[in-house]
């Protein structure tokens, strides 16, 4: 093609919709791989290919050239319906999690050819039904499985609702791909949700609570854990933090009645990092789950779902989908970067909105998760000594925590399959109040320094989205 690096040869394709698809791809392939073509653009129906798009893949690979050739992907135009104009769906880096809860990727793509097109000849494995689950088949095996590259420029420009179509057969192709005994169903705006096999037996949960008086709260948040969850094997382990309050008092004394509740003292000023460390190391569970005393259970499955990413290979920390009480989206995974600190990314959006081509809906990748509803293996919480309590005793503690936790290679993932209601800040108030600002300046100043936070760019963020603004745009 002229104009591109001699290292690289694409060719485009046009495809039919639908039924036809796939079939297109596997004649271009064998086509391609015949003449010694490196890369196939599928090009659906519809779909334009931007300027210069094609000289990204191939320059892309020119600098980074390997021995095997990676699956390469871009950024993409949604065209708006009804104008001339579209928005830019910005997307992340490559994130194996999120793949399987939406495609992502197979609308504005590169395919190797060598690579692909063994899917299609080989005896012993059905040929792949569309191209996101070709590419699923391609790099989901941890040993075999061929790498994708993120291409920073738009790569295709889509038609209107493109990223959200085809729902059902999503849902087949990620069903096709994953494991036999993964649960897998549609979810919302197209998405798919995959819910991983619970082991046997369970593992057990320590759930950790730390609490000062607020009985209104910590009523709420114990029944609910003890009686709203059906998780069947937890011990609770309430943080006391010098209650004072008789009402608060007699309530723990009452609920130690229960087998499965322990009550561990902390008399001393308030570190929150300190007192679920302290927590921490009384708990038999293999699995720490640290919840918020303002936490409010809505369905018995939440734990269950943390579990389920939990236990998978490689994960740090999971995070669940925390909204305020009038159901708008409180935490739905941290994005580092945001504010030169860390911000909860989409906050404030509806519940059942699609937001941000639908993020909140999927489980995910994230940098962090907030504490307020966290699970963490405990051997992988005491590999990075637990949360920080000399520097971080308040402040920006469970985002280091979980990077702490990516530094070891570690994955943390949000999962907005448990859904929790959380009064934010309504036990300890907020770090902007006038008592607790330089505190709060004083612990931004070190959670700064030590990863960069003023500079650096999220994975699951973009350079050209605002910084500013906890809603992508």
């Amino acid at each position: 093609m002229n104009g591109l690096p001699a290292a690289c040869d694409l060719v485009c394709i046009l495809q039919e919709p639908c039924d036809s698809r796939i079939a297109g791809l596997e004649l271009a392939l064998a086509a391609a791989e015949e003449i010694g073509i490196d890369y196939v653009v599928p090009l659906a129906v519809g779909a334009m290919l931007p300027r210069h798009s094609l000289a990204g893949y191939a320059a892309f690979n020119s600098e980074q050239r390997r021995e095997r050739l990676p699956i390469l992907f871009g950024d993409q135009l949604e065209d708006l319906t009804h104008s001339n104009a579209a928005i830019g769906w910005f997307k992340p880096l490559w994130d194996q999690r999120m793949m399987l809860s939406q495609d992502y990727i197979s609308s504005a793509c590169a395919l190797p050819v060598s690579a692909a097109h063994r899917f299609f000849v080989k005896e012993d494995v059905q040929a792949p039904t569309c191209i996101y689950e070709l590419i699923l088949l391609m790099s989901l095996p941890p040993d075999t499985g061929v790498s994708v590259e993120k291409v920073q420029r738009i790569t295709m420009r889509t038609a209107t609702g493109d990223w959200c179509a085809d729902g059902d057969a999503r849902s087949q192709a990620v069903q096709n791909a994953a494991p036999e005994n993964a649960l897998v169903s549609a979810g919302p705006f197209g998405t798919v949700q995959l819910r991983w096999p619970l082991p046997q037996p369970i593992p057990k949960v320590s759930i950790i609570v730390a609490t000062r008086d607020k009985l209104e709260l910590l009523q709420t948040c114990v029944e609910g854990v003890l009686f709203q969850t059906a998780y069947p094997d937890i011990e609770l382990i309430i943080a006391d933090n010098d209650s004072r309050e008789t009402e608060t008092l007699e309530y723990l004394d009452e609920i130690l009645k229960d087998p499965r509740v322990r009550v561990v003292r902390w008399p001393y000023p308030f570190n929150y990092s300190a007192i679920n460390n302290f927590a921490a190391g009384h708990a038999l569970g293999e699995y720490l789950c640290l919840l918020n005393n303002d936490i409010e259970v809505l369905e018995p499955q939440w734990l269950e779902e943390m579990v389920r990413e939990a236990v998978q290979p490689g994960v740090g920390a999971v995070g669940a989908r925390l909204l305020y009480p009038d159901r708008t989206i409180q935490h739905a995974g941290v994005a580092l970067g945001i504010g030169n600190a860390a911000g909860h990314a989409h906050r404030g959006l509806q519940e059942d909105e699609a937001g941000y081509f639908a993020q909140t809906h999927i489980v995910r990748g994230t940098s962090a998760v907030t504490a307020a509803c966290m699970l963490v293996a405990k051997r992988h919480f005491d590999a990075v000594g637990g949360l920080d309590e000399d520097e971080l005793a308040v402040a920006y503690n469970d985002v280091d925590l979980c990077l702490k936790l990516r530094m070891r290679g570690l994955v943390n993932i949000y999962t907005p399959l448990a859904t929790l209601i959380h009064h934010e800040s309504k036990s300890r108030g907020l770090d902007f109040a006038p008592e607790h600002l330089e505190r709060y300046m004083r612990e931004l100043a070190v959670f700064q320094q030590r990863w960069g936070a003023a500079e650096v760019v999220d994975p699951w963020h973009h350079p050209r989205l605002n910084r500013q603004s906890e809603v992508f745009n």
